[in-house]
């Protein structure tokens, strides 16, 4: 096995959960900064810290982990198709081992999850081979797994917050969720998330909590915005598939902060003119939002994943954005929601 005696430590708090995260990896030590780059580096109760570790080997017979033969199996997937050789940015298999979460990403690595002792460890086959994103992604899956047991959950959707207001936008890729977002961001609506926000109960309410990252767009979005149109190739990156920005590079307004989300906006491209909203049920909604979330591989975990949406559905007002080719008016049919909210909640 390949390891260096140097080892790249990063101490900090996630929304008050405290996490230290090492590497005997600088390539994946400076993709995991950039990735948690938001969050205060400080933590407030170190005895407590969820722990995550994640060792460079150079092959995939290096990693010290079997999986034995009383795992159950619990998942297999594979990930986004990118780049010219249409290779899969990721393929996986999910086992439940001796109270273990095992996450074998075959030749790329793979995560242990031990839940009950608050700890991860990964193994990742050659790091500085893989793109940034892909390197950082393993570990925010370790990251979100051990999240959850502390009650922090998260989404494939964007968020934004306007007067402390959250409007949380699920959506699969094209469906227009990343373009809705940026509509609305450029008129003034602070960033929370532009693809995993988290959220919490908290005294009986609901809270959306930022998750910083990169913005991912493709080249029909970038052509909707022209300040993305004409933004450098310093500030507009290239990626594969889709181009990516920071988005204080572009919309420097302050971060969004905590908030109860009060809108769900499910988007829905259409071929017209102008952009409708159709109000959905809560029943509707809640079946609307389930497939957005991240696979539960832990029944009590799941158990309160599931009463958290509910509430979460049960407090916001839920639409289907049925969304036309007026991209850059979309604020003026949303805003008068929030506003209408505001002053049902006041009287």
């Amino acid at each position: 096995m390949s390891t260096t005696l140097m080892m790249n430590e990063l101490s900090l708090s996630v929304h008050g959960i405290d996490l230290r995260f090492t590497t005997n990896s600088p390539v994946l030590a400076d993709s995991v900064s950039e990735l948690l780059g938001h969050f205060a580096q400080r933590m407030q109760d170190p005895s407590g810290a969820i722990k995550v570790q994640f060792e460079a080997v150079e092959k995939r017979e290096d990693i010290p982990v079997l999986v034995t033969g009383a795992a159950r199996h619990l998942y297999s997937g594979s990930g986004t198709v990118i780049g010219d050789d249409r290779r899969n940015t990721w393929a996986c298999d999910i086992y439940l081992d001796q109270g273990r979460l095992i996450a074998d990403f075959r030749a790329e690595g793979i995560v242990v999850i031990e839940g009950a002792s608050a700890k991860a460890q990964g193994y990742l086959v050659r790091p500085d081979s893989m793109q940034s994103d892909i390197r950082a992604s393993f570990v925010h899956f370790a990251l979100m797994e051990l999240l959850k047991r502390r009650g922090l959950y998260t989404f494939h959707a964007t968020a934004l917050e306007k007067d402390g207001q959250g409007i949380l936008i699920p959506g699969y890729s094209g469906r227009g969720k990343t373009t809705t977002f940026l509509s609305l961001l450029r008129s003034g609506y602070r960033y929370l998330s532009d693809d995993h926000p988290l959220f919490r109960a908290e005294g009986g309410r609901l809270e959306l909590l930022p998750f910083p990252m990169k913005v991912n767009v493709t080249e029909r979005t970038v052509e909707f915005f022209p300040e993305l149109r004409d933004a450098s190739a310093r500030v507009l990156r290239s990626g594969a598939p889709k181009r990516c920005f920071h988005v204080e590079d572009v919309y420097p307004g302050p971060l969004g902060v905590v908030c109860q989300p009060v809108l769900i906006l499910f988007p829905h491209i259409i071929d017209a003119p102008h952009s409708r909203l159709e109000l959905l049920s809560k029943q509707e909604a809640l079946k609307t939002i389930l497939p957005h979330c991240l696979l539960v591989y832990d029944p009590d975990v799941a158990r309160r994943e599931f009463v958290a949406l509910t509430q979460l559905v049960r407090q916001a007002d839920c639409y289907r954005l049925h969304f036309g080719r007026d991209v850059l008016d979309l604020p003026w049919l949303i805003t008068p929601l929030l506003q209408a909210r505001k002053l049902r909640m006041r009287h």
